[in-house]
Protein backbone atom coordinates (compact mmCIF):
# COMPACT_ATOMS: atom_id res chain seq x y z
CA UNK A 1 0.00 0.00 0.00
CA UNK A 2 1.43 3.38 -0.89
CA UNK A 3 2.17 5.76 2.16
CA UNK A 4 0.31 9.49 2.57
CA UNK A 5 4.41 10.96 2.28
CA UNK A 6 4.28 8.75 -0.74
CA UNK A 7 1.25 9.94 -2.63
CA UNK A 8 1.65 13.57 -1.24
CA UNK A 9 5.10 13.42 -2.86
CA UNK A 10 4.13 12.44 -6.19
CA UNK A 11 0.99 14.63 -5.82
CA UNK A 12 3.89 17.48 -6.10
CA UNK A 13 5.36 15.97 -8.62
CA UNK A 14 2.55 15.20 -10.77
CA UNK A 15 2.11 19.34 -10.19
CA UNK A 16 5.46 20.45 -11.01
CA UNK A 17 5.11 18.07 -14.08
CA UNK A 18 1.73 19.93 -15.59
CA UNK A 19 3.51 22.98 -15.19
CA UNK A 20 6.44 21.91 -17.40
CA UNK A 21 4.47 20.34 -19.45
CA UNK A 22 2.11 23.54 -19.88
CA UNK A 23 5.10 25.88 -20.25
CA UNK A 24 7.07 24.04 -22.72
CA UNK A 25 8.54 26.48 -25.21
CA UNK A 26 5.45 29.06 -25.04
CA UNK A 27 7.41 32.13 -25.54
CA UNK A 28 7.52 30.60 -29.27
CA UNK A 29 5.84 32.30 -31.39
CA UNK A 30 5.42 29.73 -34.11
CA UNK A 31 3.80 27.19 -31.38
CA UNK A 32 0.36 26.15 -31.69
CA UNK A 33 -2.24 29.07 -31.45
CA UNK A 34 -5.74 29.59 -31.81
CA UNK A 35 -6.69 31.69 -34.91
CA UNK A 36 -8.13 34.92 -32.72
CA UNK A 37 -4.80 34.49 -30.11
CA UNK A 38 -3.62 37.53 -31.63
CA UNK A 39 -6.22 39.47 -31.29
CA UNK A 40 -6.11 39.57 -27.63
CA UNK A 41 -2.81 39.50 -27.50
CA UNK A 42 -2.82 42.44 -29.31
CA UNK A 43 -5.63 44.08 -26.95
CA UNK A 44 -3.39 43.22 -23.82
CA UNK A 45 -0.41 44.89 -25.23
CA UNK A 46 -2.32 48.43 -25.99
CA UNK A 47 -3.69 48.41 -23.20
CA UNK A 48 -0.27 48.19 -21.43
CA UNK A 49 1.25 50.30 -23.77
CA UNK A 50 -1.38 53.43 -23.50
CA UNK A 51 -1.68 52.85 -19.67
CA UNK A 52 -5.26 52.27 -20.13
CA UNK A 53 -6.63 50.14 -17.10
CA UNK A 54 -10.42 50.53 -17.37
CA UNK A 55 -10.67 50.06 -21.63
CA UNK A 56 -9.54 47.80 -23.85
CA UNK A 57 -8.29 49.17 -27.19
CA UNK A 58 -7.49 47.72 -30.33
CA UNK A 59 -5.63 49.43 -33.45
CA UNK A 60 -5.71 52.43 -31.15
CA UNK A 61 -9.86 52.74 -30.90
CA UNK A 62 -11.86 51.26 -27.36
CA UNK A 63 -12.77 47.91 -27.96
CA UNK A 64 -15.41 46.28 -25.73
CA UNK A 65 -15.69 42.82 -27.37
CA UNK A 66 -14.84 41.31 -24.72
CA UNK A 67 -14.79 42.88 -20.19
CA UNK A 68 -11.06 43.18 -19.13
CA UNK A 69 -10.14 41.08 -16.83
CA UNK A 70 -8.07 38.44 -19.14
CA UNK A 71 -6.09 41.68 -20.13
CA UNK A 72 -5.43 42.60 -16.40
CA UNK A 73 -3.99 39.06 -15.74
CA UNK A 74 -1.44 39.76 -18.59
CA UNK A 75 -0.65 43.49 -18.00
CA UNK A 76 0.20 42.36 -13.99
CA UNK A 77 2.44 39.91 -15.58
CA UNK A 78 4.42 42.85 -18.25
CA UNK A 79 4.66 45.10 -15.09
CA UNK A 80 6.48 42.49 -13.20
CA UNK A 81 8.32 41.47 -16.56
CA UNK A 82 8.99 44.91 -17.98
CA UNK A 83 6.87 44.51 -20.72
CA UNK A 84 4.14 42.75 -23.43
CA UNK A 85 5.18 39.74 -24.50
CA UNK A 86 3.99 36.52 -26.04
CA UNK A 87 5.59 34.89 -23.40
CA UNK A 88 4.01 36.64 -20.47
CA UNK A 89 0.92 36.82 -21.43
CA UNK A 90 0.54 32.39 -22.23
CA UNK A 91 2.59 32.72 -18.57
CA UNK A 92 -0.32 34.55 -17.32
CA UNK A 93 -2.81 32.28 -18.50
CA UNK A 94 -0.81 28.73 -17.85
CA UNK A 95 -0.29 29.54 -13.95
CA UNK A 96 -4.26 30.30 -13.81
CA UNK A 97 -4.95 27.32 -15.24
CA UNK A 98 -2.49 25.38 -12.82
CA UNK A 99 -3.47 27.27 -9.93
CA UNK A 100 -7.40 26.62 -10.75
CA UNK A 101 -6.78 23.15 -11.79
CA UNK A 102 -5.19 22.31 -8.43
CA UNK A 103 -8.30 24.37 -6.77
CA UNK A 104 -11.16 22.53 -8.81
CA UNK A 105 -9.25 18.95 -7.72
CA UNK A 106 -8.82 19.77 -3.83
CA UNK A 107 -12.82 20.42 -3.82
CA UNK A 108 -13.60 17.21 -6.21
CA UNK A 109 -11.41 15.02 -4.16
CA UNK A 110 -13.14 16.04 -0.76
CA UNK A 111 -15.93 15.73 -1.88
CA UNK A 112 -15.90 12.37 -2.93
CA UNK A 113 -13.59 11.26 -0.44
CA UNK A 114 -10.92 10.44 -3.55
CA UNK A 115 -7.36 11.33 -4.52
CA UNK A 116 -6.22 14.24 -5.51
CA UNK A 117 -3.74 12.99 -7.42
CA UNK A 118 -6.15 10.75 -9.32
CA UNK A 119 -8.21 13.58 -10.43
CA UNK A 120 -5.79 16.21 -10.62
CA UNK A 121 -3.95 14.26 -13.43
CA UNK A 122 -6.97 13.06 -14.79
CA UNK A 123 -8.36 16.48 -15.56
CA UNK A 124 -4.79 17.70 -16.84
CA UNK A 125 -4.24 14.95 -19.58
CA UNK A 126 -6.64 16.15 -21.85
CA UNK A 127 -6.48 17.73 -25.56
CA UNK A 128 -8.93 20.90 -24.62
CA UNK A 129 -6.24 21.63 -21.09
CA UNK A 130 -3.53 21.26 -23.31
CA UNK A 131 -4.71 23.49 -25.74
CA UNK A 132 -6.32 26.39 -24.03
CA UNK A 133 -4.18 26.36 -20.98
CA UNK A 134 -1.00 27.10 -22.99
CA UNK A 135 -2.58 29.76 -25.51
CA UNK A 136 -3.73 33.34 -24.75
CA UNK A 137 -7.66 32.69 -25.12
CA UNK A 138 -10.27 33.36 -22.89
CA UNK A 139 -11.28 29.70 -22.77
CA UNK A 140 -10.05 28.53 -19.80
CA UNK A 141 -10.37 31.86 -17.36
CA UNK A 142 -14.31 31.47 -17.83
CA UNK A 143 -14.18 27.89 -17.84
CA UNK A 144 -12.19 27.37 -14.23
CA UNK A 145 -13.76 30.66 -12.80
CA UNK A 146 -17.22 29.60 -13.39
CA UNK A 147 -17.12 26.27 -12.44
CA UNK A 148 -15.19 27.28 -9.08
CA UNK A 149 -17.62 29.24 -8.44
CA UNK A 150 -20.26 26.72 -9.28
CA UNK A 151 -18.35 24.10 -6.95
CA UNK A 152 -18.33 26.80 -4.21
CA UNK A 153 -21.54 27.52 -4.12
CA UNK A 154 -22.28 23.88 -3.46
CA UNK A 155 -20.17 23.51 -0.31
CA UNK A 156 -21.74 26.75 0.67
CA UNK A 157 -25.00 24.77 0.29
CA UNK A 158 -23.91 22.13 2.46
CA UNK A 159 -23.25 25.02 5.15
CA UNK A 160 -19.22 25.74 4.13
CA UNK A 161 -19.87 29.27 4.55
CA UNK A 162 -16.74 31.01 3.86
CA UNK A 163 -17.45 29.35 0.51
CA UNK A 164 -20.32 31.85 -0.15
CA UNK A 165 -17.39 34.86 -0.41
CA UNK A 166 -15.52 32.27 -3.19
CA UNK A 167 -18.48 31.29 -5.12
CA UNK A 168 -19.47 35.03 -5.37
CA UNK A 169 -15.98 35.91 -6.09
CA UNK A 170 -15.11 33.45 -8.99
CA UNK A 171 -18.87 33.94 -10.56
CA UNK A 172 -17.95 37.54 -10.40
CA UNK A 173 -14.39 37.54 -11.75
CA UNK A 174 -16.22 35.33 -14.75
CA UNK A 175 -18.52 37.77 -15.81
CA UNK A 176 -15.43 40.12 -15.84
CA UNK A 177 -14.00 37.48 -18.91
CA UNK A 178 -16.65 36.69 -20.98
CA UNK A 179 -19.75 39.23 -19.89
CA UNK A 180 -23.20 38.26 -18.76
CA UNK A 181 -23.25 35.27 -20.16
CA UNK A 182 -20.91 33.75 -17.44
CA UNK A 183 -24.05 34.32 -15.23
CA UNK A 184 -26.29 32.73 -17.02
CA UNK A 185 -24.29 29.86 -16.86
CA UNK A 186 -23.60 30.22 -12.94
CA UNK A 187 -27.41 30.37 -12.46
CA UNK A 188 -28.34 28.26 -14.82
CA UNK A 189 -26.59 25.42 -13.59
CA UNK A 190 -27.19 26.09 -9.68
CA UNK A 191 -30.96 26.66 -10.78
CA UNK A 192 -31.46 23.29 -12.98
CA UNK A 193 -29.94 21.20 -9.72
CA UNK A 194 -31.86 23.03 -7.46
CA UNK A 195 -35.17 22.39 -9.34
CA UNK A 196 -34.51 18.91 -9.09
CA UNK A 197 -33.82 18.56 -5.57
CA UNK A 198 -36.94 20.51 -4.92
CA UNK A 199 -38.79 18.07 -7.10
CA UNK A 200 -36.88 15.14 -5.70
CA UNK A 201 -36.73 16.08 -2.06
CA UNK A 202 -38.98 18.57 -1.29
CA UNK A 203 -38.71 22.54 -1.35
CA UNK A 204 -36.29 24.27 0.51
CA UNK A 205 -36.56 27.74 0.75
CA UNK A 206 -32.75 28.13 2.65
CA UNK A 207 -31.44 26.89 -0.48
CA UNK A 208 -33.41 29.57 -2.73
CA UNK A 209 -32.13 32.47 -0.20
CA UNK A 210 -28.70 30.96 -0.69
CA UNK A 211 -28.68 31.35 -4.33
CA UNK A 212 -30.18 34.73 -4.27
CA UNK A 213 -27.75 36.42 -1.81
CA UNK A 214 -25.12 34.46 -4.02
CA UNK A 215 -26.50 35.56 -7.41
CA UNK A 216 -26.54 39.46 -6.41
CA UNK A 217 -23.38 39.56 -4.48
CA UNK A 218 -21.38 38.35 -7.77
CA UNK A 219 -23.36 40.83 -9.76
CA UNK A 220 -22.53 43.34 -6.77
CA UNK A 221 -18.66 42.56 -7.80
CA UNK A 222 -18.89 42.23 -11.42
CA UNK A 223 -20.49 45.49 -11.90
CA UNK A 224 -18.40 47.77 -11.00
CA UNK A 225 -16.60 48.09 -13.78
CA UNK A 226 -19.97 48.04 -16.21
CA UNK A 227 -21.17 51.19 -14.10
CA UNK A 228 -17.78 52.73 -14.34
CA UNK A 229 -18.04 52.09 -18.29
CA UNK A 230 -21.64 53.12 -18.74
CA UNK A 231 -20.82 56.45 -16.50
CA UNK A 232 -17.49 57.62 -18.19
CA UNK A 233 -18.96 56.42 -22.18
CA UNK A 234 -22.48 56.19 -21.72
CA UNK A 235 -24.99 54.88 -25.07
CA UNK A 236 -21.15 54.23 -26.83
CA UNK A 237 -20.49 51.74 -24.19
CA UNK A 238 -24.11 50.11 -24.11
CA UNK A 239 -24.65 49.94 -27.59
CA UNK A 240 -21.20 48.08 -28.34
CA UNK A 241 -20.78 45.67 -25.63
CA UNK A 242 -24.42 44.63 -25.33
CA UNK A 243 -25.80 45.13 -28.62
CA UNK A 244 -23.19 44.78 -30.61
CA UNK A 245 -20.68 42.14 -28.84
CA UNK A 246 -23.63 40.33 -27.22
CA UNK A 247 -26.70 40.07 -28.99
CA UNK A 248 -24.71 40.23 -32.09
CA UNK A 249 -23.63 36.22 -31.85
CA UNK A 250 -27.30 35.63 -32.26
CA UNK A 251 -26.93 37.60 -35.92
CA UNK A 252 -23.40 36.43 -37.39
CA UNK A 253 -23.20 33.57 -39.81
CA UNK A 254 -24.41 30.06 -38.33
CA UNK A 255 -22.36 26.72 -37.60
CA UNK A 256 -24.01 23.59 -37.42
CA UNK A 257 -24.51 22.46 -33.72
CA UNK A 258 -21.89 19.50 -34.23
CA UNK A 259 -19.23 21.12 -34.28
CA UNK A 260 -19.85 21.93 -30.04
CA UNK A 261 -20.36 18.55 -29.82
CA UNK A 262 -17.25 17.23 -32.03
CA UNK A 263 -15.59 19.93 -29.54
CA UNK A 264 -16.69 17.79 -26.17
CA UNK A 265 -15.51 14.73 -27.17
CA UNK A 266 -12.12 16.09 -28.97
CA UNK A 267 -11.39 17.97 -26.07
CA UNK A 268 -12.00 15.41 -23.38
CA UNK A 269 -10.14 12.81 -25.10
CA UNK A 270 -8.55 10.34 -24.66
CA UNK A 271 -11.24 10.32 -21.28
CA UNK A 272 -14.29 10.95 -23.42
CA UNK A 273 -13.61 7.03 -25.15
CA UNK A 274 -15.10 5.99 -21.17
CA UNK A 275 -18.38 7.70 -21.95
CA UNK A 276 -20.33 4.36 -22.78
CA UNK A 277 -18.95 3.09 -19.66
CA UNK A 278 -20.60 6.11 -17.42
CA UNK A 279 -23.65 5.61 -19.77
CA UNK A 280 -24.06 2.13 -18.95
CA UNK A 281 -23.20 3.08 -14.72
CA UNK A 282 -26.06 5.47 -14.33
CA UNK A 283 -28.33 2.25 -15.94
CA UNK A 284 -26.56 -0.04 -13.29
CA UNK A 285 -26.70 1.95 -9.90
CA UNK A 286 -29.44 4.01 -11.11
CA UNK A 287 -31.14 4.14 -7.68
CA UNK A 288 -27.64 5.28 -6.13
CA UNK A 289 -27.08 7.94 -9.28
CA UNK A 290 -30.00 9.34 -8.78
CA UNK A 291 -29.95 10.23 -4.71
CA UNK A 292 -26.16 10.94 -5.67
CA UNK A 293 -26.32 15.10 -4.69
CA UNK A 294 -22.78 16.00 -6.24
CA UNK A 295 -23.28 13.86 -9.36
CA UNK A 296 -26.75 15.55 -9.94
CA UNK A 297 -25.55 19.09 -8.88
CA UNK A 298 -22.02 18.15 -11.78
CA UNK A 299 -24.87 16.66 -14.18
CA UNK A 300 -27.02 20.11 -14.04
CA UNK A 301 -24.02 22.12 -14.26
CA UNK A 302 -22.41 20.30 -17.53
CA UNK A 303 -25.87 20.33 -19.09
CA UNK A 304 -26.43 24.36 -18.85
CA UNK A 305 -22.62 25.10 -19.46
CA UNK A 306 -22.83 22.76 -22.57
CA UNK A 307 -26.27 23.66 -23.98
CA UNK A 308 -26.24 27.43 -23.42
CA UNK A 309 -23.38 27.71 -26.10
CA UNK A 310 -25.54 26.03 -28.59
CA UNK A 311 -28.05 29.05 -29.05
CA UNK A 312 -25.90 31.25 -30.49
CA UNK A 313 -25.16 31.14 -34.21
CA UNK A 314 -21.80 31.36 -34.36
CA UNK A 315 -21.15 27.86 -33.27
CA UNK A 316 -17.31 26.33 -33.07
CA UNK A 317 -15.38 23.54 -31.37
CA UNK A 318 -14.02 25.65 -28.35
CA UNK A 319 -17.85 26.32 -27.42
CA UNK A 320 -17.55 22.98 -25.78
CA UNK A 321 -14.87 24.10 -23.00
CA UNK A 322 -16.69 25.69 -20.17
CA UNK A 323 -18.75 22.51 -19.89
CA UNK A 324 -15.44 20.44 -19.65
CA UNK A 325 -14.62 20.34 -16.40
CA UNK A 326 -17.83 19.26 -15.30
CA UNK A 327 -18.00 16.48 -18.10
CA UNK A 328 -14.84 14.63 -16.42
CA UNK A 329 -15.98 15.40 -13.17
CA UNK A 330 -19.42 13.74 -13.85
CA UNK A 331 -17.22 10.99 -15.87
CA UNK A 332 -14.95 10.24 -12.93
CA UNK A 333 -17.52 9.89 -10.07
CA UNK A 334 -19.24 7.25 -12.48
CA UNK A 335 -16.27 5.44 -13.39
CA UNK A 336 -14.83 5.51 -9.75
CA UNK A 337 -17.58 6.10 -7.06
CA UNK A 338 -19.61 3.33 -8.27
CA UNK A 339 -18.08 -0.46 -8.71
CA UNK A 340 -18.08 -1.57 -11.87
CA UNK A 341 -19.81 -5.04 -13.18
CA UNK A 342 -17.41 -7.89 -14.71
CA UNK A 343 -19.93 -6.65 -18.18
CA UNK A 344 -18.48 -2.99 -17.27
CA UNK A 345 -15.20 -4.27 -16.65
CA UNK A 346 -15.09 -5.89 -19.85
CA UNK A 347 -16.54 -2.44 -21.10
CA UNK A 348 -13.47 -0.74 -19.93
CA UNK A 349 -10.89 -3.17 -21.00
CA UNK A 350 -12.14 -2.59 -24.20
CA UNK A 351 -12.36 1.13 -24.18
CA UNK A 352 -8.23 0.82 -22.76
CA UNK A 353 -7.54 -1.39 -26.01
CA UNK A 354 -9.27 1.38 -28.20
CA UNK A 355 -7.00 3.95 -26.88
CA UNK A 356 -4.19 1.81 -27.06
CA UNK A 357 -4.97 1.17 -30.79
CA UNK A 358 -5.51 4.72 -31.23
CA UNK A 359 -1.67 5.82 -30.22
CA UNK A 360 -0.94 2.65 -32.39
CA UNK A 361 -2.69 4.01 -35.30
CA UNK A 362 -1.49 7.73 -34.57
CA UNK A 363 2.54 6.34 -34.39
CA UNK A 364 1.72 4.61 -38.61
CA UNK A 365 -0.29 7.73 -39.24
CA UNK A 366 3.05 10.28 -37.93
CA UNK A 367 5.60 7.14 -39.76
CA UNK A 368 4.03 7.82 -42.82
CA UNK A 369 5.63 11.87 -42.77
CA UNK A 370 9.40 9.99 -44.14
CA UNK A 371 7.81 9.71 -47.28
CA UNK A 372 7.98 13.44 -47.71
CA UNK A 373 11.31 15.14 -49.11
CA UNK A 374 10.96 17.83 -46.24
CA UNK A 375 11.41 15.32 -43.31
CA UNK A 376 12.92 12.72 -44.63
CA UNK A 377 15.59 15.01 -45.97
CA UNK A 378 16.03 16.53 -42.34
CA UNK A 379 18.26 14.85 -39.72
CA UNK A 380 16.09 16.27 -36.96
CA UNK A 381 12.55 15.85 -38.66
CA UNK A 382 13.37 12.66 -39.13
CA UNK A 383 15.00 11.94 -35.16
CA UNK A 384 11.78 13.58 -34.13
CA UNK A 385 9.17 11.69 -36.06
CA UNK A 386 11.09 8.13 -35.12
CA UNK A 387 11.77 9.04 -31.40
CA UNK A 388 7.54 9.97 -31.57
CA UNK A 389 6.58 7.06 -32.84
CA UNK A 390 8.51 4.96 -30.95
CA UNK A 391 7.16 6.55 -27.69
CA UNK A 392 3.56 6.11 -29.11
CA UNK A 393 3.89 2.28 -29.50
CA UNK A 394 5.57 2.26 -25.71
CA UNK A 395 2.58 4.31 -24.72
CA UNK A 396 0.17 1.99 -26.43
CA UNK A 397 1.53 -1.13 -24.60
CA UNK A 398 2.28 0.36 -21.38
CA UNK A 399 -1.47 1.61 -21.43
CA UNK A 400 -2.85 -1.67 -21.58
CA UNK A 401 -0.89 -3.31 -19.56
CA UNK A 402 -0.61 -0.57 -16.51
CA UNK A 403 -3.21 -1.87 -13.64
CA UNK A 404 -3.23 1.41 -11.97
CA UNK A 405 -5.93 3.83 -13.25
CA UNK A 406 -2.93 7.02 -12.38
CA UNK A 407 -0.61 4.76 -14.22
CA UNK A 408 -2.88 5.01 -17.55
CA UNK A 409 -3.65 9.21 -16.94
CA UNK A 410 0.05 9.42 -16.21
CA UNK A 411 0.73 8.24 -20.32
CA UNK A 412 -1.06 9.97 -21.36
CA UNK A 413 -0.17 13.21 -20.29
CA UNK A 414 3.04 12.40 -21.39
CA UNK A 415 1.43 11.44 -25.11
CA UNK A 416 -0.34 14.54 -25.11
CA UNK A 417 2.33 16.67 -24.12
CA UNK A 418 5.25 15.39 -26.71
CA UNK A 419 2.46 15.28 -29.57
CA UNK A 420 1.30 19.01 -28.49
CA UNK A 421 4.60 20.53 -27.22
CA UNK A 422 7.32 19.14 -29.24
CA UNK A 423 6.41 17.04 -32.49
CA UNK A 424 3.96 19.40 -33.77
CA UNK A 425 5.68 22.65 -33.40
CA UNK A 426 8.37 21.26 -35.21
CA UNK A 427 6.62 20.90 -38.67
CA UNK A 428 5.10 24.60 -38.40
CA UNK A 429 6.23 26.77 -40.42
CA UNK A 430 7.55 30.02 -39.59
CA UNK A 431 5.00 33.11 -40.00
CA UNK A 432 7.91 35.13 -40.33
CA UNK A 433 11.73 33.40 -41.21
CA UNK A 434 14.94 34.62 -40.02
CA UNK A 435 15.99 35.43 -43.70
CA UNK A 436 12.59 37.86 -44.22
CA UNK A 437 13.35 39.59 -40.91
CA UNK A 438 16.85 40.45 -41.96
CA UNK A 439 15.85 41.73 -45.51
CA UNK A 440 13.57 43.94 -43.92
CA UNK A 441 16.21 45.06 -41.16
CA UNK A 442 15.18 48.51 -39.49
CA UNK A 443 12.77 49.56 -42.46
CA UNK A 444 9.16 50.34 -42.29
CA UNK A 445 7.14 47.74 -43.06
CA UNK A 446 3.07 47.76 -43.32
CA UNK A 447 0.92 44.39 -43.25
CA UNK A 448 -2.31 43.53 -44.67
CA UNK A 449 -3.02 40.93 -42.49
CA UNK A 450 -5.79 39.82 -39.78
CA UNK A 451 -3.66 39.37 -36.89
CA UNK A 452 -0.51 41.91 -37.32
CA UNK A 453 0.68 40.72 -33.29
CA UNK A 454 3.02 38.23 -34.61
CA UNK A 455 4.56 39.83 -37.32
CA UNK A 456 5.25 43.13 -35.13
CA UNK A 457 6.97 40.22 -32.22
CA UNK A 458 9.07 38.83 -34.74
CA UNK A 459 10.26 42.39 -35.89
CA UNK A 460 10.25 43.92 -32.23
CA UNK A 461 8.72 47.33 -33.31
CA UNK A 462 5.31 48.52 -34.56
CA UNK A 463 4.17 48.51 -37.98
CA UNK A 464 2.07 49.78 -39.65
CA UNK A 465 -1.87 47.97 -40.38
CA UNK A 466 -3.52 48.38 -43.45
CA UNK A 467 -7.10 47.95 -42.23
CA UNK A 468 -10.35 48.70 -44.12
CA UNK A 469 -8.93 51.08 -46.66
CA UNK A 470 -7.75 50.37 -50.04
CA UNK A 471 -4.49 48.95 -50.39
CA UNK A 472 -3.88 50.08 -53.41
CA UNK A 473 -4.81 53.76 -52.76
CA UNK A 474 -2.36 52.74 -49.58
CA UNK A 475 0.42 51.33 -51.57
CA UNK A 476 0.30 54.78 -54.01
CA UNK A 477 0.74 57.53 -51.09
CA UNK A 478 3.25 55.31 -49.22
CA UNK A 479 6.93 53.61 -50.06
CA UNK A 480 7.94 51.26 -47.85
CA UNK A 481 7.94 47.31 -47.32
CA UNK A 482 4.37 45.20 -47.12
CA UNK A 483 3.60 42.00 -46.27
CA UNK A 484 0.15 40.09 -47.34
CA UNK A 485 -1.14 36.53 -48.21
CA UNK A 486 -1.18 35.91 -51.95
CA UNK A 487 -4.93 36.06 -52.15
CA UNK A 488 -4.84 39.54 -51.14
CA UNK A 489 -2.06 40.23 -53.72
CA UNK A 490 -3.70 38.17 -56.65
CA UNK A 491 -7.52 39.90 -55.82
CA UNK A 492 -5.71 43.68 -55.50
CA UNK A 493 -3.63 43.06 -58.88
CA UNK A 494 -0.67 44.88 -57.11
CA UNK A 495 1.44 43.60 -59.77
CA UNK A 496 1.77 46.95 -61.51
CA UNK A 497 2.41 49.08 -57.80
CA UNK A 498 4.53 46.48 -56.51
CA UNK A 499 7.89 43.79 -56.66
CA UNK A 500 7.85 41.05 -55.20
CA UNK A 501 11.10 41.09 -52.75
CA UNK A 502 10.99 37.48 -51.18
CA UNK A 503 8.04 35.09 -50.82
CA UNK A 504 7.99 32.68 -48.06
CA UNK A 505 5.04 29.80 -47.35
CA UNK A 506 3.08 29.51 -44.85
CA UNK A 507 0.43 26.68 -43.32
CA UNK A 508 -3.22 27.56 -44.52
CA UNK A 509 -5.50 28.04 -42.25
CA UNK A 510 -8.90 26.04 -41.81
CA UNK A 511 -7.24 22.97 -43.48
CA UNK A 512 -9.95 20.48 -43.12
CA UNK A 513 -8.92 16.70 -42.42
CA UNK A 514 -10.00 15.69 -46.02
CA UNK A 515 -7.58 17.90 -47.68
CA UNK A 516 -4.82 16.69 -45.48
CA UNK A 517 -5.70 12.75 -46.08
CA UNK A 518 -5.44 14.02 -50.06
CA UNK A 519 -2.00 15.76 -49.77
CA UNK A 520 -0.86 12.39 -47.57
CA UNK A 521 -1.78 10.31 -50.65
CA UNK A 522 -0.60 12.47 -53.15
CA UNK A 523 2.75 13.22 -51.61
CA UNK A 524 2.54 16.57 -52.47
CA UNK A 525 2.28 18.78 -49.02
CA UNK A 526 2.73 21.95 -50.94
CA UNK A 527 -1.20 21.99 -51.53
CA UNK A 528 -1.39 22.78 -48.00
CA UNK A 529 0.33 25.72 -48.16
CA UNK A 530 -0.36 29.28 -48.57
CA UNK A 531 2.21 31.89 -49.86
CA UNK A 532 3.22 35.27 -47.92
CA UNK A 533 5.14 37.50 -50.13
CA UNK A 534 7.60 40.69 -48.70
CA UNK A 535 6.54 43.63 -51.26
CA UNK A 536 8.10 46.82 -52.12
CA UNK A 537 6.95 49.63 -54.53
CA UNK A 538 8.33 50.34 -58.08
CA UNK A 539 10.57 53.07 -58.78
CA UNK A 540 9.11 55.64 -60.11
CA UNK A 541 9.04 56.19 -63.84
Amino acid sequence: MTSFSSIKKLSIFSIFLVFILYTWDIGNLDAIRQGTEGFYLQIAKEMFNAGSILTPLYNGENHWSKPPLQFWMANIFYFIGGGPSILLSRLSIVLFSLATLILTSQIVSKLLSKSFLLIFVFLSATFGMFKYSRIFMMEMPLTMLTTLGALYFYLYLNDKKYSLHLASLFIGLSILVKGPVSIVMAAGGIGLFLVLEWYMFGFNSKDLKKALICFFYSLAIASIWFIICTLKYGHEFIDYFFLRENLGKFASKSYPIRHVFQGLIIFALPWSLYLPISISQIKDHWIKVKNDKFLLFSNCCFFVFFTLWLIPSQRSHHYAMPSIIFFLISNFILLNNYQLSQKREKMMKLANIVISILMALTGILLSSLLVFNEVNQSASLTIKVLTTVALLFVGAFLFIKSKKQVSKYFIALFIIGNLWNIFIPSFILPYMPDRVIKTIGSAQVSASVRKPYFIEEALERKINWIGSQSIRQYILENNHYYIMHEATYRSNKLEDLTNVVTTWKVWRRGVKAKAGVNALLNKNIEELKDTVYLLENKPLR
